[in-house]
């Protein structure tokens, strides 16, 4: 399904689903946003593949990818694992008996679009197409380098609400050069949910 909105400035864009001959091009933007092999293709196309998850590309009307958003179904077990904390956590917010969480893996914006509000744009297709899915809890991981948490104020846009601090989230991805610590990452994490 794709979704096209026009920006403030008059800029058409359209979030369309991730197609094969997009596959290595949304890798070499997952590269630049959040850091060079945390992503792989394969695990990418997975996105194509599979029922549970979904990869959304941001292009332009002249068809430049200018972003990303990457979501799928999942349980409180697997956001815990993720995110390297208790899933009693999240049980303070929401305890589901069946798959009905969504947790948004990724979203990022090439720089020439980042300070837009196309992330806003992006969460919201995000969380109507959740609802409509039946979705009762979203989480989101998000990296927080520096201290700072990129996507903070988009999330917070969207109704999201801080659970809490988690550490070092991805410092046993041993591939992933990360581009704030230049290396292996030592960035921890801030955890948000939203209850639709």
């Amino acid at each position: 399904m794709k979704h096209r909105f026009t920006h403030e400035n008059g800029q058409v864009f359209c979030l369309c689903p991730l197609s094969q001959n997009d596959a290595e091009s949304a890798r070499l933007l997952c590269d630049a946003c959040v850091g060079e092999n945390l992503y792989s293709k394969e695990d990418i196309q997975c996105a194509i593949t599979e029922t549970d998850r979904y990869f959304y590309l941001l292009k332009t009307d002249e068809g430049e990818i200018a972003g990303y958003i990457y979501y799928y179904l999942t349980d409180e077990a697997s956001v815990a694992k993720s995110a390297k904390i208790d899933a009693a956590v999240l049980y303070t917010v929401y305890r589901a008996t069946e798959k009905k969480i969504g947790k948004i893996q990724a979203i990022g914006l090439k720089e020439t679009y980042r300070g837009m509000g196309l992330a806003v744009q992006m969460l919201r297709f995000v969380l109507d197409e959740l609802t409509a899915m039946s979705v009762e809890a979203v989480f989101n991981v998000c990296w927080k380098p520096g201290g700072i948490i990129p996507v903070g104020k988009a999330l917070q846009e969207c109704g999201f609400h801080d659970l809490t601090e988690a550490k070092m989230v991805w410092y046993d991805e041993p591939a992933l050069i990360c581009p704030y610590c230049k290396g292996r990452c030592r960035c921890d994490a801030e955890l948000y949910y939203k209850l639709i």
